[in-house]
This record gives C-alpha cells, sequence and structure tokens, in this order.
C-alpha cells in the first residue's frame, strides 16, 4: 500500500500463506495498512478475500508468512489471539440484544464504573456513547432501545461496540453495506470517515464499488488467493475500478437484449396497507421497472403485500384476472413470485407445506405458519445467547442474496419482485443475473426490481418508480 512518513505501521502481512483444500490457497500476500487508514480488499467471487479475513482472525492459521501488529510480531492461531492482538472484525449478520438499550450493547461485556467504586456507571457510558457517536456523525440517542434499529443502525453499533474496546487496533468490516438501501449507506460511509480522522484504521472487503469510492485510501485486488494489485484508490474512478477488479468495460455492463412489450402482467389499484397508501401501478409483460426509495418509504411493505404476505385494501389483477383471495398461496398460483429475503422465503414455504398438507387458506393455514415461524425465531433467539450460528451466516450476504433470487427466477411465474438482487454480488454474477432475468422478460413475465442502486435502475431498468412516505411516483 503507499508509503506514508506521518503515519505509523499498524497491520503488516508478510508472505501469508495457507492452503484451503487441493484446489485452492493463499500465497504470498503483502499487506501494509497505517494508522487512520481505510484498505479495501476487492475481487471476484471465491477470489480469496474472505479467506484472507479468516487467516488475519485465527480462524484458519497461516501455513507460512508472518502478521506484525503496530510493529510486533503477532502469533494468530485462533480468534481469541486476533482479538487479544487488537484485531476485530465486524461480520453479517451479527446479533445484538434487543432487550438492552443501545449503550448497553455498546458497553456489553466491557462496562464503565464509577471512579473509584466498583458499580457500574450509566452515565460514564452514556456520555461516551454520546461523544463517540458524535465522531461517527451518527445521530442516536444512547438510551434508545436496540429493538427500535433499522438495519444500518445496528450495523453501526457493532461498530461502535468494537470502537470502545481497548486494545482495538484494526476493523475487518466483511461486506458492510449489503443489507443498506443508499441513505443508510451514506451514514455507514460517514462513520468509517469520521473513524479514520480519529485514527481508527479498517480494511474493508466490498463488491460496492462506491463504498470503495467512498472510504478507502488504497484498493488492493485480489485473484486466485493473491494480491495482484495495490493502488490508491485516487488513481481510479468507476468505471476504472470496474476494469480493474473485473475486467469489464462499464459501458457493457447493463447490456441486454430489447424485448417488445405486451399485456398486462400486474395491474394495483388504489392499495393501501402497512406502510403505504393509495398505491396504482402497472407492469407490461417484457418489462423491468425499478422500485426505489430510502429507508422506510414502504417499497419492502409493497413487495410483501404483493405476495400475499401482508394484508392490503383495494384491488389487484394478475395476468388480467382479479386476485380474490389474499395469502402467499393464491400470490403464488396467480403467478406471483417474491425473492425479497430468506425469512420471506421460508415463511411462503410453511404456506405452501401447510396448505399441501390440507389446510387451505384459512385459519388452519395461518396457525401452522405461526407455529413455525415462532419455532424458528426461538431457536436463533437461543442460539443467539449461547453462542451458536445459523449454518446460513457462514455463507456472505451477496452468496446467500444470488442463490435467493437464482431460486426464484427458476420458479414458473407471471411477475418477479426481486429485492436488492445484486446486493453484495461481484459483477460477473451480476452481469450474468442480468442476463437471466432478460430471459424472463422475453418469456412474457413482468419484474419489479427493487433496488437502492441509481446507475442500475438508469441502466437496466425500462422506467423507475420512486416510494415516498408510503406514495409512489414514476421519473
Amino acid at each position: 500500500m503507499m508509503e506514508s512518513m506521518e503515519k505509523r505501521t499498524i497491520l503488516e502481512l508478510r508472505g501469508l500463506c495457507r492452503r484451503i483444500n487441493s484446489e485452492f490457497y493463499l500465497h504470498d500476500i503483502d499487506l501494509t495498512l497505517r494508522e487512520g487508514e481505510v484498505g479495501a480488499i476487492v475481487g471476484r467471487n471465491a477470489s480469496g478475500k474472505s479467506t484472507l479475513f479468516s487467516v488475519i482472525m485465527g480462524v484458519f492459521e497461516a501455513d507460512s508468512g508472518e502478521i506484525y501488529i503496530d510493529g510486533r510480531r503477532a502469533v494468530i492461531r485462533n480468534t481469541t489471539e486476533a482479538t487479544d492482538n487488537g484485531l476485530i472484525l465486524t461480520a453479517q449478520n451479527q446479533q445484538i440484544f434487543t432487550n438492552l438499550s443501545v449503550y448497553e450493547n455498546i458497553f456489553f461485556g466491557q462496562e464503565l464504573r464509577a471512579p473509584g467504586l466498583p458499580v457500574i456507571s450509566n452515565r460514564r457510558m452514556i456520555a461516551a456513547t454520546q461523544e463517540l457517536f458524535r465522531d461517527m456523525g451518527l445521530s442516536l440517542d444512547p438510551r434508545a432501545p436496540a429493538s427500535a434499529l433499522s438495519p444500518a443502525q445496528r450495523q453501526l453499533i457493532q461498530i461502535a461496540r468494537a470502537c470502545v474496546s481497548e486494545n482495538a487496533k484494526v476493523f475487518l468490516l466483511d461486506e458492510p453495506s449489503t443489507r443498506l438501501n443508499a441513505e443508510e449507506k451514506q451514514c455507514l460511509y460517514r462513520a468509517v470517515n469520521g473513524l479514520k480522522a480519529r485514527g481508527k484504521s479498517f480494511l474493508i472487503i466490498s463488491h460496492d464499488l462506491d463504498e470503495v469510492l467512498a472510504t478507502a485510501d488504497t484498493v488492493c485486488v485480489m485473484e486466485d488467493g493473491a494480491l495482484v494489485r495495490a493502488a490508491p484508490t485516487s488513481s481510479f474512478d468507476k468505471a476504472a475500478l470496474i476494469e480493474a477488479v473485473y475486467g469489464v468495460k462499464a459501458k457493457d455492463l447493463y447490456k441486454r437484449e430489447p424485448v417488445e412489450l405486451g399485456d398486462e402482467a400486474l395491474r394495483a389499484e388504489h392499495l393501501c396497507g402497512p406502510g403505504f397508501e393509495d398505491v396504482s401501478l402497472t407492469l407490461r409483460r417484457g418489462q423491468i421497472t425499478a422500485l426505489m426509495g430510502a429507508a422506510g418509504c414502504g417499497k419492502e411493505e409493497l413487495a410483501r403485500a404483493l405476495a400475499g404476505l401482508y394484508e392490503y385494501t383495494g384491488a389487484l389483477y394478475v395476468g388480467g384476472k382479479a386476485l380474490e383471495t389474499r395469502s402467499p398461496v393464491a400470490a403464488m398460483n396467480a403467478g406471483v413470485v417474491l425473492a425479497l429475503d430468506a425469512q420471506d422465503e421460508a415463511l411462503i414455504r410453511s404456506y405452501d407445506q401447510a396448505s399441501q398438507g390440507g389446510r387451505r387458506d384459512g385459519l388452519g393455514v395461518r396457525a401452522s405458519v405461526g407455529w413455525d415461524t415462532f419455532t424458528k425465531r426461538l431457536g436463533r433467539t437461543f442460539g443467539a445467547y449461547i453462542g451458536m450460528r445459523e449454518r446460513g451466516e457462514y455463507i456472505t450476504g451477496g452468496n446467500q442474496r444470488r442463490e435467493l433470487v437464482e431460486r426464484a427466477i427458476r420458479r414458473r411465474g407471471i411477475v418477479y419482485i426481486l429485492c436488492d438482487a445484486t446486493a453484495g454480488v461481484d459483477i460477473p454474477a451480476r452481469m450474468r443475473l442480468y442476463f437471466e432475468v432478460n430471459k424472463l422478460l422475453q418469456s412474457g413475465a413482468a419484474v419489479l426490481w427493487l433496488t437502492s442502486d441509481a446507475d442500475e435502475a438508469a441502466g437496466l431498468c425500462d422506467e423507475t418508480i420512486v416510494m415516498d412516505k408510503g406514495q409512489i411516483r414514476r421519473v
């Protein structure tokens, strides 16, 4: 990375190697990170980025090479030794305690005491949290209940919690903005840049090149388990970065075959439901429509309602026929396919299984699904408290999202509702997904594409709808 006379070296990797299996290994990784810097690790899926983080954090012990932290050689054979050496990993989907306040989550396990007394000082912790939030550019009440936090705020709380650790030297962020919308991403960028000014150092894995350009001082490109290029971020614009990392011309990213528009695929008239009101829209066969909006705009609630997961008033027509019964089973049978998140997919699958078991769209289905959902959530909550993690959480958020969307588009349907389908997904995988979606359009389907990426909406979609405070407008 860049040489600097003013800043001391915080983290240095020298010739780091680790064999994972007969087909893949990290080899000869050299990397330098200095105080108050952000280094971005970029590259295609399966290039070795997460494996490198696993070696740094002691999940995998290095076969050879050395790690230096703050000028001293560190022996890291497990995650405890990594944390003891000041390395803090903030991964996706980390748990917070929703029954505690924000400041209690931040200081959990490292509470501040009253001066000279063996008692916890809530006042000191609240004041320290307020000071930290000022540095992060975060407007949030430390005393607020953690249960009320948005996904973006929960991500920032995890970073804040790491910051209060006395020996924290380097923060490793793995795809920190995958689940965030455009507004929430800006909050994350301000927080990272504010902590940089405080002297904090970060390594970030990201497929979001806007995030890299907004936060990183240096870019390290990984390919087949090796760092093949390191350069100052200032030497790239977005188009140059896309080509350097993925070998793709920016002008080719959204290229697709034109599709002739057909008949009406979906029509909504004056829908009102949780988070939205008086929504009317029409999707035609062969058309891909972007649905955008800031946090809390109601777009995800609308998507769930169209798929039968939320109650609503108004009229909905799919393939020219009125959808009289409002449930996931009825929506699926009519040809509505939803890919929003894993919880929604599990809920739809539970409805489907319950209905196939002899219970139809009534109290029996809802009771069965309610019990199934309750037991799954209870299991997740218990697992969080005893330190267990779900198997799916070992898969990166981008790969989870990609697999969810791929399963959805393989289903037969008329209307496909895809939410942030490319979040955390590398450029080549995005382009493959765009190709598959275009095949859906050519087959006569319509696609409602929920996205927070303005470039994607403009480049990929035939039209864009923006939701604001539960209502829609076209641009």
